[in-house]
């Protein structure tokens, strides 16, 4: 770790509001999970305990949609896998060219469409499904199979959902947090906390208030009040970071619907060249250990999905994060079943043994993105060696197939990503300011913080790019940045200045 990386990592982990409790509520939901799994004998216990660190989100409104959207998809790719494998379970080349179509639409949706990650988790859903004949011929027992999955994932899913109705944090009041959070940053308006804000826009917000009104905690008058509030509050730290005075906004328009397919879903090329990468990895990961009869390594193909992200500075810094998660996860889940794992000869020893690394593992998983995914890595593979069946674990073949499939997956799509269209986040980083210059010699001066926002957003993903472009070993661009960040409040103080 360099001098410079300590204490960004010291900040990352530093106790932030709501942290604890977000740590403790996915710590209660993963115990009670292995407890039903153990008593209810459901296998796969570390894949539904790790699906609470995929699914979970920060108010009760989210984590219901998310839960109820993530079981309806769940229900249906079951469904729709039983019904495709019959059509194709005899022939080898049509499951390998439906394992491919899936695979290619799902990452195709989730770089040019408004679903996002989950497009390309159903795509996956689908593809590890079709890859089950390999180790299940026989049709019967691939039914049984699936309904297993099926258990599997909407245990923790209606927990969740369970759980967030009785006693989630309302997402009213973590859109008054976030309101009351623009409100303190105009103290340090120049800070890493009001920039941080900033640069996340509006769409925090109104996730919280679209939320408030599904569950009925805002709608009509209390919506609009919410709406100008939340602008308002935007509006003044944006000027005062640019130097000017804090000022109401002028207007609070409601925010644009987004279209399904995102512009230049099929005029930009990139997605459907992602969409390919991809399905170069899959299809490499899944010949070389179907060829050599290597399933316990399928972790192989599942991080193919999971580590691929648009630029190689994205994607290698998700590699790095998967590593360090997944060897540090492994190594406490060794020596826990080496020394610990003896003594416990009960559920309630289990939970004991399962209680600390979650919480640590949650902890880092509730961070910014530069060591989020660190956290849930952390926690499946100490899942995996430690919730390997329904008794202590009679060795650590299982657990270290697994972590030598995701080593493995690795290596293979940052060849691919290394090798095929490679994109580079710094050139993306200086595309993106461009495209902040066009919007300001364009623009008329805004008024409302949802106008500041739109202009401000090229510039927060160039800054984000322009971190990840360090993991391309390519020049900094800290200078550009500045340079931008210094055009940008130019832009306000002649908007302010400007003649009515």
């Amino acid at each position: 770790m360099t001098p410079r990386a300590a204490p960004s990592l010291l900040a990352e982990l530093a106790p932030q509001p709501g942290r604890m409790r977000d740590a403790l509520t996915i710590t209660g939901l993963v115990l009670v999970t292995t407890t039903l799994a153990m008593a209810l004998r459901v296998p796969e216990a570390a894949l539904s305990c790790y699906l609470i660190f995929f699914a979970f989100r920060d108010n009760a409104g989210d984590t219901i949609f998310t839960a109820l959207k993530l079981i309806a998809a769940a229900s249906l790719a079951v469904g729709l896998g039983v019904l495709l494998l019959r059509g194709v379970l005899e022939d080898p080349m049509l499951r390998l060219a439906a394992l491919a179509g899936f695979t290619f639409v799902g990452m195709f949706l989730s770089q040019a469409s408004k679903l996002g990650p989950l497009a390309g988790t159903a795509g996956f859903v689908f593809a590890f499904m079709l890859t089950l004949v390999d180790v299940i011929p026989e049709p019967e027992l691939i039914n049984r199979a699936f309904e297993w999955i099926w258990v599997v994932l909407v245990l923790p899913l209606g927990l969740m959902a369970f759980w967030s109705a009785l006693a989630g944090p309302r997402p009213l009041s973590r859109a008054e947090e976030r309101i009351a959070a623009l409100d303190r940053a105009l103290l340090a308006p120049h800070g890493e906390q009001a920039k941080a804000l900033l640069d996340e826009g509006l769409q925090p917000l109104d996730e919280y208030r679209k939320f408030a009104r599904m569950l009925g905690e805002a709608r009509g008058d209390a919506a609009a009040r919410l709406l100008r509030r939340a602008d308002d509050a935007y509006h003044r730290l944006a000027l005062a970071e640019a130097g000017l005075i804090p000022a109401p906004a002028h207007a609070a328009p409601p925010p644009e619907r987004e279209p399904f397919l995102l512009p230049g879903a099929f005029s930009d090329p990139r997605p459907v060249r992602f969409a390919i990468k991809v399905l170069a990895a899959v299809m490499i990961t899944y010949g070389f250990y179907t060829a050599f009869g290597l399933f316990q390594i399928h972790t192989a193909m599942i991080t193919c999905f999971y580590v691929a992200l648009g630029t190689r500075g994205e994607t290698h810094h998700r590699i790095v994060l998967r590593f360090t998660g997944a060897l540090i996860g492994a190594a406490i889940g060794m020596a826990v079943m080496f020394w610990l794992m003896p003594r416990a000869d009960d559920i309630g020893g289990l939970l004991l043994l399962l209680a600390p690394p979650t919480f640590i593992a949650a902890w880092i998983g509730l961070g910014s993105e530069r060591i989020a995914y660190a956290g849930w890595q952390l926690a499946l593979c100490y899942f995996l060696v430690v919730l390997s069946g329904f008794g202590p674990p009679s060795g650590i073949s299982a657990a270290t197939s697994r972590i030598v499939g995701i080593l493995f997956g690795s290596a293979v799509i940052w060849a691919v990503f290394a090798t095929l269209w490679p994109e580079s986040a710094r050139d993306d980083a200086r595309d993106a300011i461009a495209e902040m210059d066009t919007a300001l010699s364009t623009a008329p001066p805004p008024d409302s913080g949802r106008a500041i926002a739109r202009l401000r957003a090229p510039l927060a993903r160039a800054r984000r790019l322009a971190e990840m472009a360090r993991y391309e070993r390519e020049a900094d661009l800290s200078a550009d940045i500045a340079l931008a960040e210094t055009r940008y409040h130019a832009f306000l103080h002649r908007s302010r200045h400007a003649p009515a």
